[in-house]
């Protein structure tokens, strides 16, 4: 990546654990296209109602040339969810812009 990677926490405390966690993921992203130039990762507790209790949210945006790809994950009870399904999207994502690069 040229750009370095941004880690941003909303509604929560910063988290050592979850931004090596997050670094080293996004490094696994970096390995797979030549083309991601810079990367953000939000992760956020949106405010729910007192019945649903703690939700986590995570939202990845990849800059690569064109327009930048998005992932949001819809909030879940457990952040490692959180975290794992946003970077799974995210992969596939990658991937399936990689396949539509070779194509062209």
């Amino acid at each position: 990546m040229q750009s370095p990677l941004q880690v941003t926490f909303h509604n929560l405390p910063h988290s050592d654990a979850l931004e090596a966690d997050i670094r080293q993921r996004v490094a696994k992203l970096d390995g797979l296209s030549d083309h991601l130039i810079g990367c953000r990762v939000v992760v956020d507790s949106p405010h729910r109602g007192q019945t649903k209790g703690k939700t986590y949210a995570v939202r990845i945006e990849m800059q690569v040339p064109g327009p930048d790809l998005v992932v949001s994950r819809e909030p879940v009870g457990d952040w490692r969810e959180a975290v794992t399904g946003a970077f799974e999207a995210a992969k596939r994502r990658l991937k399936d812009y990689e396949q539509r690069l070779r194509h062209d």
